[in-house]
């Protein structure tokens, strides 16, 4: 994804990673201008140099974090199993469910964008619709690509909500199984090696 020269500056890029970790932290809706320019350490002025208001600035966390989450999927080599399990691994754990300001964009702020404007979830379509693709060649099943996503953003947001260690680890640790049983089964359907 190019950006214009102008969304390019230190300070909007500052701006924006900062306000994602607090609105992933805190919650998007209930962070107003002055706190997000202020995890950044800039003034409102500063903030309405960059954006229009916050919808644009929600447009802008979501594409920044969804490049970022596509680029950490995109090291992983295509239909490396254990690669790919490693990863999943990190985002099914604990220390992701603690803190989301440092974590996928997905299990935070999706129901927000739910509520934004066309044009926010426009950006999150199409940046959803990237991180797919990196994600259907790693996999190499576009439908179970989707599966695995929907379980993994799904069992961080359930084990946030839950009060316990015990009670976020079987959450986890479901989702875990789950997910290592979608792979397995693409694993049963490939031919052997050497099939021609």
């Amino acid at each position: 994804m190019r950006h214009p020269p102008e969304q390019k500056s230190p300070s909007r890029e500052k701006l924006v990673r900062a306000s994602a970790s607090l609105a992933k932290q805190q919650g998007f809706a209930g962070s107003g201008v002055d706190a997000l320019a202020s995890a950044a350490g800039l003034t409102s002025g500063a903030f309405y140099r960059h954006f229009k208001g916050k919808d644009e600035m929600l447009s802008a966390i979501v594409e920044t974090e969804l490049e970022a989450t596509r680029g950490r999927f995109s090291t992983i080599e295509p239909r490396n199993e254990e690669q790919l399990l490693r990863a999943i691994d990190a985002y099914l754990s604990l220390a992701h469910v603690r803190h989301p300001e440092s974590g996928c964009v997905l299990p935070t702020l999706a129901s927000e964008i739910g509520r934004a404007p066309a044009r926010t979830k426009k950006v999150f379509e199409r940046a959803l619709s990237e991180l797919m693709a990196v994600l259907s060649d790693k996999v190499g099943d576009s439908s179970v690509a989707f599966s695995l996503l929907n379980q993994c953003v799904g069992a961080v947001m359930i084990a946030r909500g839950l009060a316990t260690d015990d009670a976020k680890h079987e959450v986890l640790a479901a989702a875990r199984k789950s997910v290592r049983d979608g792979i397995a089964s693409l694993r049963m359907r490939s031919p052997p090696k050497g099939t021609p």
